[in-house]
């Protein structure tokens, strides 16, 4: 029941906001470069809908609009991993140390002529 009531309220703020973007006008540095990433100039003419139905083109099930915005940065952080191979966790603010590799006890293999 808890759930219920957090998704309807959920739902509610974001009708409402997305009702209030409508009447936002975004400037130029919220349009053409993202934390420093070049968009196309047809995408920055796209409204939230329309930005949302282009990116059910790409996807493999249409319902991208009725994700909510945390879904949403996830499924972005997944293309972009699979995009770059951006590694995640603490491992990826450290280099791992590499230990010389001990010297095996097998037999080498010995090659056929």
């Amino acid at each position: 029941m808890w759930q219920f009531l957090v998704k309807w309220a959920l739902w509610t703020v974001g009708t409402f906001y997305i009702f209030i973007e409508k009447f936002r006008n975004y400037p130029n540095e919220e349009r053409d470069n993202i934390l420093g990433l070049k968009i196309d100039d047809d995408l920055q003419k796209l409204s939230r809908f329309e930005l949302c139905a282009y990116m059910d083109k790409g996807m493999p099930k249409k319902g991208f609009w009725d994700l909510n915005s945390t879904t949403k940065i996830r499924l972005g952080a997944q293309m972009m991993r699979n995009l770059n191979a951006v590694p995640t966790g603490k491992t990826s603010r450290r280099k791992k140390k590499v230990l010389p590799r001990k010297a095996s006890r097998k037999k080498p293999i010995k090659k056929k002529e």
